[in-house]
């Protein structure tokens, strides 16, 4: 599970904060939608061993790059 929130959509760069099981020190995540191109600007906390969460999180994005949701819970199983 991770919570997502848009921080914002400017300039072709969509900017999302991420926390991985809503614990710890969420990270913050870009997408270069020019240029197609993910980017971490800071590691959450439970994030640093694996790319698991910011994977999601990235698919997600990708998913909704016209209309990015304000928040979201991404739950699998």
């Amino acid at each position: 599970m991770v919570l997502t929130k848009l921080l914002s959509n400017e300039n072709g760069i969509v900017r999302y904060m991420y926390q991985p099981e809503k614990d710890g020190e969420p990270g913050i995540l870009l997408y270069d939608k020019l240029n197609n191109k993910p980017e971490i600007e800071k590691l959450a906390e439970n994030d640093i061993k694996s790319t698991f969460y910011r994977d999601h999180v990235f698919g997600m994005i990708r998913k909704n790059l016209n209309n990015p949701p304000k928040e979201r819970l991404l739950i699998w199983y």
